[in-house]
């Protein structure tokens, strides 16, 4: 079930206990019964996980359990209610009453409040007495079922840290011999031992072992040398300091401490060892400059030992690399191909269990263990349903499990973004502040993001992939995966697909909290029986065209925290969201929504607010100042032309996100709608989207420096709209609205902590010299950057290629670019490699650009410095919409190794694509001029759309897949008989597909005897 029984008591138990110790329960007079409820709460937590293992194959625990759990629910609702009522309480005290120590009025306190409003204190004392008269019948009933007592949620005891535990933790330096059997892994020890300390020159070796969760990377890494620690930064440079045998005599400056660490490993030989990599941040943002620089000074050969799993990131920390892969731990293997037989050949059940196995220590004893296990026999599942799935759902944290089960109301085939679910997922309760920390806890985002990578590393979710790119803030869910979960949390979560309840409501529908509509359209006697069945819902997920005025209706789901509405008529509603006391988030997307409630700060617990694509939005209420709780608003493809923040925001200091803010024309500066010198107090933003930066004046310095002054800031968007510009006709009017631009973006410098970067609708000559080459190294945590939409930018400044962690580059439509030269790929000194950690290049709509010019480069000696290879790490390259004829030799290198992919689209000159010899996959579209395609020793796949005058295919010795689609042939292409694919599908006309089918054309048969699998298909 979507709530966890086994961490939602405890959650429930710690409201109830912060509560118990503050002033709230005193000032309702209500602190006995408070006790007494917590006191109920702790005796039922010993046998909390047994009773749920046990419901899903007896019916009478499962109504105990959904007893106990309808008792939480309204544990947490009496909570909201009692901070609700002693805020207002507060306020109207005037705060006088909380400032003074005096004893007497202490105990006054409960007597004041009941004075002013009894009928609340008379109405939550007798809720809070009878629920602990509940709780009190519910233990009674447990001892019936002779719950095992202390039982924990996982399949063994003590566990694993999971990636969230282990992002605050460092591993132990202890190494465990006995986890060692088998003579591969010894072997692999010796050689990889030789490889690190073989003979060479003075250059840093920097070493990957690289491969997925549990095939022992750690180990091996071990055996090496046993002292590993995860990256935390704040302690990195000191801790290696102080490995290397120098003091750091408390130093915190981050500079001082590089140039002691460059110092104390300038007299020795390092090796370095960082263990289970993820992120670059550890290497680039601290640890390679201080050993890069040491390496230059002595002449031993120095060297990084990286595990990881994954082999891009591997190449990204060094150009020069050895990838080593090792073999699973032949001590496993027996005990491990039993699991994939108990797998009994089910692709995703093996995926799964791959999962589940890597979050376990690599001994016998533990996999054993797995294999034992009892969730392997359990009954009650539906047959349909995989007990498989079942073990690695069990072996889950019980926050993990409640995040998971809670992934299923997204609509099958939506995106699942990564900032949503998880938003929903702190709102819903399931993410705690650590520590004991209260609601503002800084690291709530980020634990639930921590969550969020354990459900894609245990294959439980997806991420999706664009053009071969990985997308790590959009997932999917795979079907069986999907229908497990939705088995699992039937008793109080339905989803609706078209009128159909696919998830949902065994017994009485009474119980359920959580609702997710997926349908064409929703009619009004549907949701008249929505509001009488189901007010007790705690998420509401509408999605489908409404036809009907919702008017004040929503407020039957008066105990809603999670509201998203997609589509439908909603102006009407508005007047009643402040009726829905409980929210936390609130989400309105395409709706025809143009306000939002005056009264929203009632809504004190709001945290956040997504208005998306909603056009008709006007002016946001005076009152959303007021929102202390809100870490996050969300106005992205609103009407962001029309909508005015009003004054006062910057008190909104919890805020975390601003997607959307609108920069309006300055006008007076004491009227009633915020600048952007009012964001300046948001010292705790993470992600800020700005819109209208055409209307920033030159002159409003103070505004614009309030970007640099963002010290957490990660995530930067810079909007203009470029179309009054465009259709200006005054000359001289252009050119200074040109130059206004270009003032205005100089200014705007992101602060060093930016790690991504959009710049869109810019209409200056030229970009900003914050990214010349004198800057970038100011940028040291930018990896993802995008240009886009930049009409009058007419070259590339030099500093783009010296962005030391650059992974993602992306520069489009810049019509006015016609020549690309050397200095974009090649900085101005040699012995710095330019664009060193760059993986995926996109340039595209860039319709004059006709020349590249980038020489071959190799990494040579000169008698100055050594030439290093532009972009040695670059996986992945796509160019379309503009006029080059070829691709320049220093892309078409026969030492890039790194390139695997090359997509090549609405090239109009194109005319060849030659000698690539790493790419496997290679996609080319509406390429008329394109005749050759050789030289690419290791294409596995080719994707050949409307090029109908390719002549030649050759070279391409491992070409295994093949798919052509053409409307305009008639005949089978030549170069189809040259080359020995396995599979082809092609897509052609009527006249060849009708060929093709009656075999009434022997020589264009003939063309794919050949080839062992063809699939046909008709252009209609």
């Amino acid at each position: 079930m979507a709530a966890v029984l086994d961490d939602f008591v405890p959650y429930v138990k710690k409201l109830v206990a912060d509560m118990a110790q503050d002033e709230v329960s005193m000032l309702l007079g209500i602190s006995g019964e408070i006790t007494k409820l917590e006191g109920n709460m702790e005796g039922l937590r010993a046998f909390l996980a047994d009773a749920e293992r046990r419901r899903l194959t007896d019916e009478s625990v499962q109504i105990w359990v959904r007893k106990l759990k309808g008792a939480m629910y309204d544990a947490t609702d009496i909570m909201d209610l009692c901070q609700l009522e002693a805020a207002d309480e507060r306020k109207e005290c005037g705060g006088d009453c909380m400032e003074h120590n005096n004893v007497l009025l202490d105990c006054l306190q409960p007597l004041l409040f009941c004075l002013r409003n009894p009928m609340f204190a008379h109405e939550i004392g007798s809720r809070i007495k009878e629920l602990n008269q509940r709780l009190e019948g519910i233990h009674m009933e447990a001892d019936r079922f002779n719950f095992n007592i202390g039982l924990g949620s996982n399949l063994e005891q003590p566990r694993e840290p999971t990636a969230a535990e282990r992002s605050s933790q460092k591993m132990t330096s202890k190494f465990d011999e006995s986890a060692i059997v088998g003579e591969k892994i010894e072997k692999e020890t010796r050689e990889l031992a030789q490889l690190l300390i073989g003979s060479g020159d003075h250059e840093l070796k920097v070493v990957s072992i690289v491969g997925t969760g549990g095939i022992g990377k750690t180990t091996l890494a071990q055996k090496i040398f046993h002292d590993t620690t995860h990256f935390d930064e704040a302690e990195l440079l000191k801790t290696t300091i102080k490995h290397a045998g120098a003091q750091h005599g408390g130093e915190e400056d981050k500079s001082l401490l590089m140039r002691i660490l460059t110092e104390a490993l300038s007299t020795g030989r390092i090796l370095l060892i960082l263990d289970d990599v993820w992120t670059l941040e550890a290497w680039c943002n601290v640890l390679s400059v201080p050993i890069k620089k040491a390496s230059q000074k002595q002449p031993a050969r120095n060297c990084v030992l990286i595990t990881t799993r994954f082999g891009d990131l591997a190449q990204q920390m060094g150009a020069s690399f050895y990838q080593h892969h090792i073999a699973r731990a032949d001590h496993l293997k027996d005990v491990g191909m039993e699991i994939v037989r108990r797998c009994g050949g089910f692709p995703l059940a093996v995926k799964v269990m791959g999962g589940l196995l890597s979050t376990k220590s690599q001994t016998k004893h533990e996999w054993a263990a797995v294999l034992n296990h009892r969730a392997w026999s359990v009954v009650g599942l539906p047959k349909e349903l995989d007990n498989r799935i079942y073990m690695s759902y069990e072996d889950l944290s019980p926050q993990l499990k409640q995040c998971f089960l809670y992934c299923l109301l997204i609509p099958k085939g939506t995106p699942i973004f990564h900032a949503r679910i998880t938003s929903m997922w702190i709102s819903e309760g399931f993410v705690q502040p650590q520590g004991g920390s209260n609601s503002h806890d800084d690291r709530l985002e980020e634990i639930a993001t921590d969550y969020y990578h354990e459900l894609i590393t245990r294959n439980l979710i997806e991420p999706t992939y664009i053009k071969g790119y990985i997308n790590r803030n959009e997932f999917t869910m795979h079907d069986v995966v999907r229908s497990f979960a939705e088995f699992m949390a039937k008793e109080d979560s339905i989803v609706v697909y078209d009128n159909r309840q696919i998830a949902g409501g065994s017994g009485n529908d009474n119980h359920v909290r959580r609702l997710s509509l997926v349908q064409n359209n929703l009619l009004a006697e549907e949701w008249a029986v929505l509001q009488r069945q189901d007010q007790l819902l705690r998420t509401l997920i509408i999605d489908c065209k409404i036809n009907f005025e919702l008017n004040d209706s929503i407020i039957s789901f008066s105990r809603l925290r999670v509201l998203c509405i997609v589509g439908g008529d909603c102006d009407k509603l508005v007047a009643s969201l402040c009726r829905l006391r409980h929210l936390r988030y609130l989400l309105l997307q395409r709706t025809n929504i143009s306000r939002l409630p005056e009264n929203i700060h009632t809504l004190k617990f709001l945290q956040r607010i997504v208005l998306q694509d909603d056009k008709n939005l006007e002016n946001l209420p005076v009152a959303i100042t007021k929102l202390a709780n809100l870490r996050s608003l969300s106005l992205i493809d609103s009407n962001t032309n029309v909508v005015m923040i009003p004054k006062g925001f910057g008190r909104l200091t919890n805020l975390r996100s601003l997607y959307g803010f609108p920069v309006h024309m300055a006008t007076d500066k004491d009227g009633d709608w915020c600048s952007l010198e009012d964001i300046g107090p948001l010292t705790q933003l993470r992600n800020l989207t700005l819109y209208g930066l055409e209307n920033v004046v030159a002159s409003s310095l103070a505004e614009m420096k309030m970007i640099s002054t963002k010290e957490h800031l990660g995530y930067l968007e810079l909007h203009w709209s470029n179309s009054r510009w465009i259709t200006l006709r005054d000359e001289i009017g252009k050119q200074g609205q040109q130059q206004d631009v270009e003032e205005v973006i100089e200014k705007l410098h992101p602060p060093c902590s930016i790690q991504r970067l959009f710049i869109v609708g810019y209409f200056g000559r030229r970009l900003p010299n914050w990214v010349m080459v004198q800057a970038t190294w100011a940028f040291k945590s930018l990896r993802y950057l995008t240009l886009r939409d930049l009409p009058c930018c007419t070259q590339l400044r030099d500093g783009l290629c010296l962005l030391p962690c650059l992974e993602f580059l992306s520069i489009t439509g810049a019509p006015a670019i016609e020549k690309i030269g050397p200095e974009f790929q090649s900085p101005s000194s040699l012995s710095v490699a330019s664009f060193p950690f760059l993986t995926t290049l996109h340039l595209g709509g860039l319709c004059e650009w006709k020349e590249w010019e980038w020489e071959e480069q190799g990494e040579v000696e000169t008698s100055s410095a050594q030439v290093l290879m532009a972009m040695p790490m670059l996986k992945r390259l796509r160019v379309d919409n503009c006029k080059l004829c070829c691709l320049p030799p220093g892309l078409a290198s026969s030492k890039r190794l790194a390139l695997r992919e090359l997509y090549l689209y609405h090239l109009a000159n194109l005319t060849s694509v030659e000698n690539f010899p790493s790419v496997v996959k290679l996609e080319v579209f509406d390429c008329p001029e394109l005749k050759r395609i050789c030289g690419l020793s290791r294409l596995q796949s080719i994707w050949i759309v409307c090029c109908g005058n390719v002549e030649v295919l050759e070279g391409v010795p491992s070409l295994d897949s093949m798919e052509i689609q053409d409307a305009t042939i008639q005949t089978l292409p030549e170069y189809v008989t040259t080359v020995n694919p396995r599979y082809l599908k092609l897509i052609c006309s009527k006249k060849l597909h009708e060929s093709l089918l009656t075999g009434s054309s022997s020589a264009e048969c003939n063309k794919i005897n050949h080839i062992k699998s063809c699939a046909i298909y008709c252009i209609a």
